[in-house]
């Protein structure tokens, strides 16, 4: 299908062009207004779909210049800004899910007549109705300076909703040709505050300092999960893991943040000891099964932090960044599929297993997977760098040394070996190294 808006016929090639246009207007040098308009047009959705506009436009007022402020002792910066825009995602895995295409089928699927063997071809699924995501935001912040800016920051509170999100999702049997397709389903909110604060509390003239800090408080919530409103329908199944085949622990629901974790409520003795297979009826129906599964957290941070101090007495430089998370949950997949007996002791050959001391902890025999009890709080605070460096001035070259240590802690009370994992499921992760490295710098 060739394109008819500009863009040439090239079979079998993605395709992506955009066009922008911005204005800004001026007034008086404090109120500023700006517009922008971007259409873009994407090879991967059909002709009555590829052309997508997303608009924008923003105000910010610089009120210290105002009368009633340019005086101030106090205030010596102040800007209020407010914003919307709309943005678009195409980005899926298909390259053409909207043509009805063909594939030819291997030797093994030939049909025979006389003595000729004739290749066949089967139809694809195809979904000629996908169309752009949109992702619709509104904005309001305020940035600010006190005391001649030796305190510089901002405050921004934000709200954004995605419209026709593009998932790889199931379709209802016998309406297509496959049972999953990439599809326009669901829309989520996300809503939050942003701080940021940067501060110099001394500055002399052989002694400075001088540090930063930013945190981020967030929520995002599922509002729609399906083409139609189904209240029987618990959620979409997503994260897979390992310890058994095509087994998930994550669910996408309504009125749930994405990927929340989906399990049973472990029950404990009187000890706190976990009991192996024991759960707790959710339905009070006298069966466990999927049904008594409930929504645990998510591996979603609730909130960010990071820190940054940075000092210089004379020639001496010293420096360190912290950053983390609150919050935020994650699935131990490793102790789930390697932390009970059988894992240990039901393998082929004269081996033993690679397993988990958790079964230890636990005295489980069997796979016990979908207990929430392997749902850990993996909140965390980590020393990305730290740096200490001095710099010796020559007549006609500058030498600094320096001394650089990288992700040298991590606080936190996961158990696993990285409480940072996206996804929320750790199960096949490899391990930041700390790196220490001595460094020399010549500036001729």
């Amino acid at each position: 299908e060739g394109f008819n808006n500009g863009l040439p016929a090239v079979p079998f090639q993605l395709i992506l062009e955009s066009y922008f246009a911005r204005a800004n207007f001026t007034l008086d040098s404090k109120y500023i207004f700006t517009a922008t308009y971007r259409r873009d047009i994407s090879s991967r959705f059909s002709k009555d779909n590829r052309n997508a506009d997303f608009p924008s436009a923003a105000f910010s007022w610089l009120a210290s210049d105002e009368d009633f402020l340019k005086g101030s002792n106090v205030i010596s910066n102040l800007k209020l800004r407010l914003s919307w825009g709309i943005t678009g995602q195409q980005d899926i895995g298909g390259s053409f899910p909207y043509l009805g295409v063909y594939s030819p089928g291997d030797l093994r699927s030939q049909y025979q007549f006389g003595s000729e063997f004739i290749p066949t071809i089967r139809p694809e699924g195809y979904n000629e109705d996908i169309k752009w995501e949109e992702a619709t935001m509104y904005n309001a912040g305020i940035d600010y300076g006190l005391f001649n800016n030796k305190i510089t920051g901002t405050l921004d509170f934000y709200y954004r909703k995605n419209k026709d999100l593009l998932q790889y999702s199931q379709v209802p049997g016998g309406s297509n040709l496959e049972n999953f397709l990439d599809q326009n389903v669901g829309e989520t909110v996300s809503r939050g505050v942003e701080i940021g604060i940067n501060a110099t509390p001394v500055k002399s003239k052989d002694f400075s300092w001088d540090v930063s800090a930013n945190f981020t408080v967030s929520d995002v919530e599922i509002t729609k999960l399906t083409l139609t409103d189904d209240p029987n329908f618990p959620g979409q199944p997503v994260g897979g893991i390992a310890g058994g085949v095509g087994n998930t622990i994550q669910i996408n629901a309504l009125n749930a943040e994405p990927g929340s974790f989906y399990v049973y409520k472990q029950v404990v003795d009187a000890g706190g000891a976990p009991l192996e297979g024991v759960y707790v009826d959710l339905n009070g129906d006298n069966i466990i099964n999927d049904s008594d599964k409930y929504r645990f957290q998510s591996g979603t941070p609730d909130a960010f932090f990071g820190f940054t101090s940075s000092m210089n007495y004379k020639n001496l430089d010293f420096n360190f960044t912290l950053r983390g998370s609150l919050g935020n949950y994650m699935y131990n997949n490793f102790r789930s599929a390697n932390g009970y007996g059988q894992a240990i002791l039901n393998q082929i050959g004269d081996y033993y297993g690679n397993g988990s001391v958790d079964a230890i902890k636990t005295g489980f025999i069997n796979n016990q997977q979908f207990s929430d009890l392997y749902v850990e709080n993996a909140s965390f605070m980590k020393l990305d760098n730290i740096s200490l460096g001095y710099t010796i001035p020559f007549e006609k070259m500058t030498l600094r040394a320096s001394l650089i240590g990288q992700n040298l802690f991590t606080i936190t009370n996961y158990t696993g070996l990285d409480p940072e994992i996206s996804s929320g499921i750790d199960n096949n992760v490899y391990p930041k190294p700390r790196i220490y490295s001595l460094g020399l710098n010549f500036n001729f």
